[in-house]
């Protein structure tokens, strides 16, 4: 039987082997910001190398925040793998819109959006 990992920043689901992350948090910042990046670490170290992450929920993000995806990214393009963001609010995608991001992260509207793009 498989060990479910527990997480306190997001929840982990799985669709076949994709790992679909949902952040809990409203706010990434601070005592979260570390927090969200050891958990992050933890899911990478189970040799996880597809993930969508759900930003849904995330009302603001601090750089610390924002380093620890931008740091999966790097794990996961160096792994062979991918990652796709969605779920960004208004603010949020302002705030990738402004640092570029788009350039760097796959983003779609929604994790079925993800879904559908990954299995093809």
């Amino acid at each position: 039987m498989e060990k479910k990992l527990e997480f306190k920043t997001f929840t982990l689901d799985k669709h076949q082997d994709i790992a679909i992350l949902k952040v809990r948090e409203r706010r990434i910042y601070m005592n979260v910001s570390e927090q969200f990046r050891e958990e992050i670490l933890k899911l990478l170290d189970q040799g996880y190398n597809t993930i969508i992450l759900d930003l849904s929920n995330v009302s603001v993000m601090n750089s610390t925040g924002i380093g620890v995806v931008i740091a999966m990214q790097s794990t996961l393009e160096k792994a062979n793998g991918r990652l796709k963001v969605v779920g960004l609010q208004p603010l949020m995608r302002e705030i990738f819109q402004r640092m570029r991001l788009e350039q760097l992260f796959d983003i779609e509207d929604d994790v079925q959006v993800a879904l559908d793009a990954l299995q093809k």
